[in-house]
């Protein structure tokens, strides 16, 4: 099997060459570092040849490399997640917590299919479709991995880092005025958060942003939070580590194939980490699109 391995030099503060290396010579891989943004997928989409893409780094480098693949027709190389980043929350919803369990599936031939969300929307005035693997958000969540620096990620770990990029960018926010279509109706009001998710836990396992997701189900899980207080959601920060927070008078959690939102300003949009560009947006589930070589989902554990 020809395999890529495609390692992030800087993920996890730079904390990782050894395991790259261990990685490579037992699975007989050859190794290409990605340099700057955009350069992973940039990579991957010229990697015709191969049998296997292995993203090595954190969230950012398996966004970078799984928009790569689908660049190429099918049959696709298939994905490997070597998680060495700061949150590593795509891995840790395909049930891979150490490199060590990418090469075990890699062996023993373990792999399964999974959903991507396309985003089609605005970057440079100019339409733009980019893939997310495990969520997307519009509005405050792209301020939240603004805020979320590098130097927030060095000085407070995976645990804390967006919790405190979430404290930085709730002082200044004010919901907008937005309209949302999806399969089950209309929503028109001011939105405090809007994010999709395709699998349940973010953050760096510390919040269970979109309880009952699933990688594999053809569904995007979506969460609207209405305009409230700011004191408000401080007092509910913590049920994101359980999913109540779905109960809550302001939520409206409900699954969907489709959404398209608009607002009444330009609205930053992330996926997996990355700031993608601005709303207009529409997101549709691609079902199946990506094999990975991952456990199948009854043997994932939170």
């Amino acid at each position: 099997m020809r395999t890529l391995l495609i390692y992030a030099p800087i993920a996890g503060g730079g904390r990782g060459s050894a395991r790259y290396e261990e990685c490579r010579a037992e699975l007989a891989a050859e190794a290409v570092a990605s340099t700057s943004p955009g350069h992973a997928e940039r990579l991957t989409a010229a990697a015709g040849g191969y049998d296997l893409v292995l993203a090595a780094g954190g969230d950012g480098t398996v966004h970078e490399v799984v928009n790569g693949l689908l660049q190429l027709p099918e049959p696709r190389p298939r994905l490997g997640v070597l998680p060495f980043g700061t949150g590593n929350d795509i891995a840790r919803n395909l049930g891979i917590f150490d490199p060590s369990d990418t090469v075990q599936m890699v062996e023993n031939g373990r792999c399964r299919r999974i959903d991507l969300i396309r985003v089609d929307l605005q970057r440079e005035d100019r339409p733009r479709t980019v893939y997310g693997v495990l969520n997307c958000g519009i509005g405050f969540g792209a301020e939240v991995i603004r805020r979320t620096t590098v130097t927030v990620k060095r000085l407070f770990g995976p645990t804390l880092s967006y919790t405190v990029g979430t404290a930085r960018a709730l002082l200044p926010w004010h919901s907008p005025a937005m309209s949302i279509t999806h399969d089950g109706g209309t929503f028109d009001g001011r939105v405090f958060f809007l994010a999709v998710g395709n699998g349940e836990w973010e953050g760096g396992g510390t919040m269970r942003m979109s309880p009952g997701a699933q990688l594999d189900d053809g569904l995007l899980n979506v969460l609207l939070i209405r305009h409230g207080s700011k004191l408000e959601v401080v007092r509910n920060f913590g049920k994101l580590s359980s999913g109540e927070h779905v109960h809550h008078p302001l939520c409206e959690y409900f699954t969907t194939r489709r959404l398209e939102a608009t607002s009444d300003k330009l609205l930053g949009v992330q996926t997996d980490g990355d700031v993608v560009g601005q709303s207009p947006v529409c997101l549709t589930v691609e079902p199946r699109a990506v094999e990975v070589y991952a456990p199948p989902p009854t043997w994932i554990q939170p």
